[in-house]
This record gives structure tokens, C-alpha cells and sequence, in this order.
């Protein structure tokens, strides 16, 4: 029997089809969508969360004040050209992560808020992550319900599977991390795949539907329950594949056509072009309506990761981020912090030069940046290291940071923004209530 490898069927999963919106057109849209003032479509929301492991140097993270009174601190310095158009928030955490040793838990439960286990069989248990909920209930509207990315591998290996609870944000099931991908050049596939390729991939899930069904008499209960779990991922893709062969619907326009829509060349070895060729992949699905709903990890939790390309670098992240009050090794730190941060303002210059409406792609989106932890240096999680860009559609009032007592639910936060996807949910996690004042 021919073997389908990971690689292999995540070509295939990177089916998706379509033209930008047309403004003419109300092809997805909800009545919802429709600006009953001025009679046109409305652009639609989007969300996208933003993960860097190893938290910051915590008293320099924030802001103070709102309005013209509003001030960032000193490692949200480049954030300061988009300042009124930013929400910093204090005072969320996860409660039931906080007792979760090393970086774990933390990692897989950043977007979730549950803690993850391993159990019997060696089978994995965490939750569904917020961006997964939000797709599963309003991913059917796009080509591709969402858009997991990376620069980094999972360090899964087969005789432990622990490490896969830090390399992946995004959860499908309990058991199963939504796959991300970490090379620019199939993430560009899975936005534009001309005729063949998605012919191609048909065959390919004909193939695997076929051998996956072979295999249901011949496995363990245990081993069923994952075959099924994985037959399940495969109809979702099969889906969007027969899309092909519907006719296409004409979708809205933006009104600053993508400048460049050429395929990378290559995956980069550097960690600053590999970062930004995929948020460049983020801004191009949000402005094509190829997903709502995206993720972007820029290094799995506990990374050590290499930052000699930035002046006065010599250690690496992690021991940077158990600096001991070092003053040398602080400075390094956050160095490194500021880099992420600087990262998160390349996006948001370009999302908020692309014109929608009588706005701009940032005004109509949600972008949640932060770590899994607060201190790095203590591996604490009180208090994290959060920012959230965007007017979302004009529900957010923005040019403010809000400070929240101390343990208010992080996953309050992620009803709001599930409220505002237009998502029925009145709770998640620990959060019986949206977070308030956002507005």
C-alpha cells in the first residue's frame, strides 16, 4: 500500500479557489454585511492571534493613558505610527495555566485557555482553540475557514508526543492541532492553486479517502477514533475541492488591488524575511477574502532561536529570557522583544495602507498579539504581554490602554472578539462573560 505522508496530504489540504470580493456582488455576505445607510456591502471582520514564546520584560511592556494621552512603553516603541489605532490591554491571564510547568501547557493553551494532557495510548488532550471555533462557524463564507502559519516545525517525535502541546496555537479537536504551514511558497499554493494543481489534489483525496476507509476494519477502537478524526479533516478538504468545479462566484473587490501576487521564489533561511514573507501571507488572504481567520506562531514555546542579526545579540532567546537582572543579558532581551514588535508594525503599515470602504483592512480587523508568558524570566503568566490592533469594524474604540483587575479572564477577550465575527458565544473557558469596556 502506497504510504501518504504529513507533507503530502497538506499539499492536498491547500485547496482554495476564488477571486477577491466585488463590491456588486453579495456573494457571501450576511444581511448583516449590508450597510443599510448607504445601501453597499460592508467589508467583513477578520481576526488573526500573533504568538511569540518566552515572554518580555514585563515592567517595560504596555501603555498608559487614551486618546492624545496615550503613551506606549519602551518595547512597544514601533508600535507608535499606529498607536491610536491600538487597544493594550493589562491584567488578563489564564488561571488554569498559570500551575503548568515550562512552556507546554502555556503554548498550546495561549488561544484555548485549557490545560492539555497526555493520555493512555498516548493520545493527546487539549481544547478547541478560539480561532478554530470562530472558523468552524463562519469558515464556510471563505475559500479556506482559516489559515494556520509558522516558521518552524513541530518537535514532535514518535516516542513522545509532549512536545507538540508547544508547537502548535491552533486546535481543531482536542486531540488534533490545526496544521500550520511554514514554508511562504505553499502557503501561497493553499491561497491561489491554479486548475492542475487542484485536480491533482483531488486525486490525491481520493487516494487517501480510499486507503483510510481500507483501514477502518483492520485497527484498534483507540485507532479508529483517530482514523475517524482524520477521515473527518479529509471530507472538510474534499469539500473545498469540489468547489472546483462550481461555477465561480464573483466576490467583492478591494479597492487597493494587491500589488504583488508572484509566488516566493524560495523559503528563506533568515528568520526576519522568513517572518515577514508569511504575515505578507495573511494581509494578501484577508485582503482577497481567501479566510477571515488566520494564526501566526513565530517560534514554537521554549525555542531557543538565534538572534545574532540583531546588533549587540551574542546569546540565545531563551537564556536571554532567564537573564537573572543581568543588565548585558536584559538588554539582549529586549532587543529581541522589540524585534517581535517591530514584526507586528510591518503588518499593520501594510493592512492599514489597503483602503476598504470608508476604511482601511487594519479598521476592519482584529489583530491580537502576545506571549504565553508574562515573565519570561520566571516563567510567570499573571499579567500577559497582550496587544490587540484594529477598530474591528468599528466595535473597538481604539488609542487606549485599559488596565483590568488583576486575573481578569484572558478568554473574556476571546468572546468578544468571537461576538464580534459574528459568532454566538457567551463563554469559553473560564470566561462566563465578553471582556467589557472594549467599546
Amino acid at each position: 500500500m502506497k504510504h501518504w505522508n504529513r507533507r503530502s496530504f497538506l499539499k492536498a489540504s491547500g485547496v482554495s479557489i476564488g477571486l477577491p470580493w466585488l463590491e456588486s456582488v453579495n456573494a457571501f455576505a450576511s444581511d448583516a454585511a449590508v450597510d443599510r445607510a448607504s445601501g453597499g456591502l460592508r467589508p467583513p471582520t477578520r481576526f488573526a492571534a500573533m504568538v511569540f514564546p518566552n515572554g518580555v520584560q514585563i515592567d517595560d511592556w504596555g501603555g498608559t493613558g487614551e486618546g492624545e494621552n496615550f503613551q506606549l512603553r519602551s518595547l512597544l516603541q514601533p508600535l507608535e505610527p499606529f498607536q491610536r489605532k491600538l487597544t493594550i490591554p493589562s491584567g488578563l491571564w489564564h488561571e488554569r495555566l498559570e500551575q503548568r510547568p515550562g512552556h507546554d501547557g502555556k503554548t498550546s493553551g495561549f488561544l484555548t485557555g485549557i490545560e492539555n494532557y497526555k493520555l493512555d495510548g498516548n493520545r493527546l488532550k487539549a481544547a478547541v482553540s478560539i480561532d478554530q471555533l470562530i472558523a468552524q462557524k463562519i469558515g464556510n463564507e471563505t475559500p479556506l475557514p482559516s489559515f494556520c502559519l509558522g516558521i518552524k516545525p513541530d518537535t514532535t517525535t514518535q516516542l513522545d508526543l509532549i512536545p507538540i502541546f508547544r508547537s502548535y496555537i491552533s486546535w481543531s479537536s482536542p486531540s488534533q492541532p490545526a496544521p500550520k504551514e511554514i514554508d511562504p511558497r505553499f502557503a501561497f499554493d493553499r491561497l491561489f492553486a491554479d486548475g492542475d494543481r487542484q485536480r491533482q489534489n483531488k486525486s490525491i483525496l481520493d487516494a487517501v479517502l480510499e486507503q483510510a476507509h481500507g483501514l477502518k476494519g483492520s485497527v484498534s477502537s483507540a485507532d479508529g477514533q483517530k482514523l475517524e478524526e482524520f477521515l473527518e479533516s479529509v471530507r472538510d478538504v474534499e469539500k473545498r475541492v469540489e468547489k472546483v468545479d462550481q461555477p465561480e462566484k464573483a466576490r467583492w473587490q478591494p479597492s487597493t488591488p494587491p500589488a504583488n501576487l508572484r509566488r516566493p521564489a524560495i523559503r528563506p533561511d533568515d528568520r526576519e524575511p522568513h517572518t515577514q514573507l508569511m504575515l505578507d501571507m495573511i494581509v494578501l488572504a484577508f485582503q482577497m477574502n481567501k479566510t477571515r481567520v488566520a494564526t501566526f506562531m513565530f517560534d514554537n514555546g521554549g525555542c531557543t532561536g538565534n538572534f545574532s542579526f540583531l546588533a549587540g545579540v551574542t546569546e540565545e532567546w531563551h537564556a536571554t529570557s532567564h537573564h537573572r537582572d543581568r543588565p548585558e543579558i536584559k538588554r539582549q532581551y529586549e532587543t529581541i522583544n522589540r524585534w517581535h514588535v517591530a514584526q507586528l508594525a510591518y503588518m499593520l503599515k501594510q493592512m492599514d495602507s489597503i483602503q476598504e470602504g470608508d476604511g482601511t483592512l487594519l479598521d476592519h480587523s482584529m489583530i491580537l498579539m502576545g506571549s504565553e508568558l508574562s515573565d519570561g524570566n520566571r516563567h510567570t503568566a499573571h499579567n500577559l504581554p497582550l496587544i490587540l490592533a484594529g477598530g474591528g469594524s468599528g466595535t473597538i474604540r481604539t488609542g487606549r490602554a485599559l488596565a483590568y483587575p488583576e486575573h481578569t479572564p484572558f478568554a473574556r477577550l476571546f468572546v468578544a472578539i468571537a461576538q464580534r465575527m459574528g459568532v454566538k458565544l457567551d463563554s469559553f473557558a473560564d470566561a462566563t462573560q465578553p471582556l467589557a469596556n472594549l467599546a
